[in-house]
């Protein structure tokens, strides 16, 4: 197999796959990689005016058109924002979803975010990854005959352990698509995400995600990729099937 077939994107909000891995997604859907999105929350807590029923519904259809763009598949749990937790039940839920969508690539957050949505979202793809293969484990529906590799999304934090860019994904040609997708989802980059931080979306607001969002990217290449403006960076989780940092960029041919 000369890339992933099949990648699914476990995020804990709306936005998480594209903020985090919207370019590994655009690049290896232009491979005939299919995508596949999951959010485990409804992301009804993120918004200063909305109330969650009202945002609920809104984030759903946001997630819906940027999938569009992508021509990928989404799922959004009606989980309420700000309460995942590491349950049994959705553990289970999980479990069932991998399975059905059959994935050899699973990309999602480390276990040490800042937000405690994203902690038990990696924590809950943690502990499903053994039992896709358990037959016993939801036996109506077919175990993995493989584990997925799981690849683990940057983020900036040290404690307790900092993040490794095992894989590093040069992002530059398909920046602008990126903000494009960014941008379905408005009620988080230009209400929310900018109320949280006092900043006002003044002028072309393409322009103004661009330059926004880029910031993140451009900390990602200076760290560690060369050559390069924009970068997003990921992790290979050991709960996943092993391969070298090798071998994983070969089959997301970048170099």
């Amino acid at each position: 197999m000369s890339h992933f077939e099949r990648i699914l994107v476990v995020g804990a909000h709306p936005d998480d796959a594209e903020f985090h891995a919207g370019g590994l997604m655009l690049s290896q859907s232009r491979r005939g990689s299919r995508i596949g999105i999951l959010s485990l929350t409804d992301g009804s807590a993120g918004h200063h005016i909305q109330n969650r029923k009202t945002l609920a519904s809104r984030r759903r259809r946001e997630a819906l058109a940027a999938a569009a763009l992508l021509d990928a598949e989404v799922n959004v749990w009606n989980e309420a924002d700000g309460e995942l937790t590491t349950s049994l039940r959705l553990r289970k839920r999980l479990l069932i979803a991998i399975r059905k969508f059959r994935p050899d690539l699973i990309v999602t957050h480390r276990p040490y975010d800042y937000h405690p949505d994203h902690r038990a979202c990696a924590t809950l793809v943690q502990d499903a990854c053994y039992l896709l293969r358990v037959p016993n484990i939801e036996p109506d529906i077919a175990a993995l005959p493989q584990d997925p590799v799981v690849l683990q999304m940057c983020d900036f934090f040290t404690r307790p352990v900092p993040f490794r860019a095992d894989v590093v994904v040069p992002i530059d040609d398909c920046f602008n698509e990126l903000v494009e997708l960014l941008a379905c989802h408005e009620s988080q980059v230009f209400e929310w995400l900018p109320h949280t931080m006092g900043l006002e979306v003044t002028g072309d607001r393409l322009a103004w995600l661009a330059r926004f969002y880029g910031a993140r990217p451009k900390r990602i290449a200076r760290s560690h990729a060369s050559g390069v403006r924009y970068a997003e960076a990921f992790e290979i989780s050991e709960y996943g099937r092993q391969i070298t940092a090798e071998e994983c960029s070969a089959m997301l041919l970048v170099s």
